[in-house]
């Protein structure tokens, strides 16, 4: 750091600030993604509960591959999502590493703790068992 131009340090506090915009517009989305999902298969369900009386073997093959559809669409684009946010992570890392004593200082302040279960596997578990009971639901059930 001793040496660097000023310029380089507004660049990278520039950097800093986007990336970290970025990770928190990623995380929504996630979110939002996964809620999305969800309410698509208690949609299906509802729709499945209304036609109960006429649900026919061929209704009950689309609203299931309604929701398997909708199951891996909200699965790759959390996988997308998360594959952004893994780029990020390594760019604030490569930005950290270049920023000054006190911000590492301070950075180093208290350590976060470890994880054991990442919040994307939540996601993912929550979007494919919501899924496999949907078309459990549709198929079994009505």
């Amino acid at each position: 750091m001793i040496g660097q131009q000023q310029p380089d340090r507004s660049e990278l506090q520039m950097l800093y600030q986007v990336t970290v915009s970025d990770l928190a517009y990623f995380k929504t989305q996630q979110w939002a993604v996964t809620y999305y999902s969800l309410l698509v298969d208690a949609a299906l369900v509802g729709v499945a509960q209304l036609l109960r009386p006429e649900l026919g073997s061929i209704e009950r093959l689309v609203l299931s591959g309604l929701a398997l559809f909708a199951a891996l669409a909200a699965v790759i684009v959390l996988s997308r999502l998360e594959k952004s946010i893994s780029v990020r992570r390594s760019r604030l890392d490569a930005v950290r590493s270049e920023l000054g004593n006190v911000f590492q200082r301070a950075w180093a302040a208290e350590h976060k703790g470890e994880e054991y279960i990442h919040a994307i596997y939540i996601l993912y578990g929550g979007v494919v068992i919501t899924g496999l009971l949907t078309m459990w639901l549709i198929v079994c059930r009505m």
